[in-house]
């Protein structure tokens, strides 16, 4: 106690008999102590490493993708940014390095950039660019070859006509600004905007290969020399209905082969002649008689206060997957679209997901969430015997300090991206940190659920976005996916990622002052593995 003496049944001990036994008490406990902690600093050490061995070594590499985030020597890649206004045929492509498989054939298309600049105007965003498609082919024993033209819309016709971009709707802004006797002009021309420039499809029924943009209005390429064939609507719903979008990007059924997207509609009348509720149509594009046709799978009813940016979709087996992500489409303006999409963190994520037998749906809701391209979705069943549809999506990690007054789409506006003195970490922190997430819907509960994939890449600040897959895999389950990256305060390097999803791995594959676009994976024929191809 306070005075130094202890009381025992025993014996009372005296004050210096006690403070001997203390001490030597004291000594014995600091040592047991010490004994303590340096042998869970050793556990600890062993089990820090055994972890490392686990989690970051394979077969002698690290298991997790390193990029070069090193600025010496980097350029800009200006050339992805410029304008070109040639139009080849079928040039040979000499290779530089190493040899392309002799199973490797066919033809490979993109749609993109051709011209950002006609006359003395020009756009600012990537997406507002006159359309260009591109071909490569292979054949076995010869030179691969490519090709590239202009798509020929009413906008690039018009534009070539009058040797100056005309005034269109558009993403990001015009330059020169457009005055108001052009506005009115343009709202005349340009009641549907067709400067398609997003994928290329190929559709059950039709003869030539598929342009499409954020609108159920299409063009079709000659598959071989990319000329101008046609331009239509697949589906008809009267002229009482106006049509506001469409996916970008299709989603093959995994069986069938039958494409799926949607249309977002409302009735110019109310509903009282068409008897229209504006929403999202499904529709299922097959072929019947030779032609190319669209069914309606059914109606998700949602108003004109609700509408979003779906930019893809999902279908598995037994049902097609609508993904109202936090995007919202506003109609702020019928210039300028970009001031039309808005990030509202209110806004929950509401997934839709219907049968493709009866068009009967059910809908899950989850957290605010941004993102456009949809890696894919399955059925599956869990313990419980219950089937659950997955999707998997690259998102930003945080919308937290996502600002409400941005578009998102204008971080493809060209002077930012190029301009070295624009911090994206600053002004655009989300979107310098993605994660990989998977939404989980039980389709007999209603219940869902979101889990995060672990971040498999480094250094973590890099947007990870356009994923590509074994299409042998879409609509069922895979482990597989191929990505692009970018590090938008690095000027711009860009890589590939490929990720294991199954086993938690990664591999990573970037080049000094070389800038991959978006990954295609191609199977080699009889592949009994996922990832065995090119």
């Amino acid at each position: 106690g306070s005075s130094g003496i202890t009381q025992s049944t025993e014996a009372v001990v005296s004050t210096r008999e006690y403070g001997k036994q203390w001490y030597q008490r004291r000594v014995r406990g600091l040592f047991h102590y010490r004994l303590l902690f340096v042998t869970m600093l050793i556990l600890l050490l062993l089990f820090s490493t055994l972890v490392s061995l686990a989690t970051c070594q394979t077969g002698g590499s690290t298991k997790y993708a390193q990029f070069d985030d090193s600025t010496e020597g980097r350029l800009q890649p200006t050339g992805l940014f410029t304008s070109q206004m040639d139009e080849v045929e079928s040039e040979e492509v000499e290779v530089l390095e190493g040899e392309v498989p002799d199973w490797v054939q066919g033809s490979m298309y993109k749609v993109g950039v051709g011209a950002f600049e006609l006359g003395n105007r020009r756009v600012t965003n990537v997406i507002d660019a006159l359309s260009k498609v591109y071909r490569w082919s292979f054949s076995p024993g010869k030179t691969p070859t490519f090709s590239t033209k202009f798509l020929k819309t009413g906008i690039y016709n018009r534009s070539v006509e009058s040797e100056n971009l005309v005034p269109h709707r558009v993403l990001g802004d015009i330059l020169p600004p457009l005055t108001a006797f052009e506005k009115i002009k343009m709202t005349l021309w340009d009641a549907n905007r067709d400067n398609n420039n997003i994928t290329p499809w190929k559709l059950k029924g039709r003869d030539g290969l598929t342009v499409t943009g954020e609108g159920p209005l299409y063009f079709d390429v000659h598959e071989e020399n990319l000329d101008f064939m046609e331009k239509y609507k697949i589906v008809d719903n009267g002229m009482f209905v106006k049509e506001f979008m469409s996916g970008s990007h299709f989603a093959k059924h995994p069986t069938t082969g039958d494409s799926y997207n949607y249309i977002y509609l409302t009735g110019l009348d109310k509903g009282l002649l068409s008897g229209l509720v504006p929403g999202y149509q499904m529709v299922k594009f097959t072929e019947e008689g030779g032609k190319s046709v669209g069914k309606v799978v059914g109606h998700i009813p949602v108003g004109l206060d609700d509408m979003r940016v779906v930019h893809s979709i999902g279908v598995t087996e037994n049902y097609v997957i609508l993904p109202r992500l936090s995007l919202r489409a506003i109609l702020n303006s019928t210039f300028h679209v970009c001031s039309n999409i808005k990030f509202d963190h209110k806004t929950p994520t509401m997934m839709h997901v219907m049968s493709l037998t009866d068009g009967t749906y059910k809908t899950f809701q989850f957290p605010p969430f941004i993102s456009v391209h949809i890696i894919n979705s399955f059925e599956r069943v869990n313990s419980d015997g219950d089937v659950e549809v997955v999707v998997d999506y690259p998102t930003l990690t945080t919308t937290h300090d996502f600002p409400d007054h941005y578009c998102y789409y204008e971080i493809l506006n060209v002077d930012q991206i190029l301009n070295d003195n624009f911090n994206y970490r600053k002004e655009w922190r989300p979107l310098t940190d993605v994660t990989l997430r998977r939404f989980v819907m039980n389709m007999r509960t209603g219940a869902g659920q979101v889990i995060d994939h672990p971040q498999m890449w480094m250094p973590r600040i890099i947007h990870v976005d356009f994923p590509y897959m074994n299409d042998l895999y879409r609509g069922r389950p895979f482990c597989f996916v191929y990505l692009h990256t970018i590090q938008w305060d690095n000027r711009n390097a860009m890589g590939i990622l490929k990720l294991d999803l199954c086993n938690q791995r990664s591999w990573g594959w970037d080049d000094l002052n070389l800038f991959p676009v978006e990954p295609i994976f191609v199977p080699r024929p009889g592949a009994a593995e996922e990832d065995d191809g090119v």
